[in-house]
Parts: structure tokens; C-alpha cells; sequence
């Protein structure tokens, strides 16, 4: 049997993988509201929604 070392990582290391995980959740996050905008822009009931909406408001400003 070969002993296992355990490796402490350094403060450097520390900060490094934690600057990484930040990355990556702000990068995540990012994506989930460019998907979620791509879905609302693509989702055929929002936009017969917004279609109604926008038929209802030329109707006031006509009148």
C-alpha cells in the first residue's frame, strides 16, 4: 500500500479557484438571461400577446 499525501492548497490557490467559481457563476447567470430573453422573443404566445397589446394601444391613440 502507497501512503496518500495530502496537499493543503496555498491562499494563492485558494483565491484562484475562487476567482474561477465567481467566473463561472456570473458567466452562468449570464447565459440563463440571454436564454431566457431568446425564449421570451421566440415564444409564439408572448408575442400574440404583445401583438394584441400593440393593436389595443394604435386603437387609443386612433381614437
Amino acid at each position: 500500500m502507497s501512503a496518500e499525501r495530502q496537499v493543503e492548497p496555498t491562499a494563492a490557490q485558494v483565491a484562484e479557484m475562487q476567482t474561477a467559481l465567481f467566473n463561472l457563476r456570473d458567466g452562468l447567470m449570464r447565459l440563463k438571461m440571454s436564454l431566457l430573453e431568446l425564449a421570451s422573443m421566440t415564444d409564439e404566445e408572448g408575442q400574440r400577446l404583445a401583438a394584441a397589446e400593440m393593436q389595443a394601444l394604435m386603437t387609443r391613440l386612433r381614437a
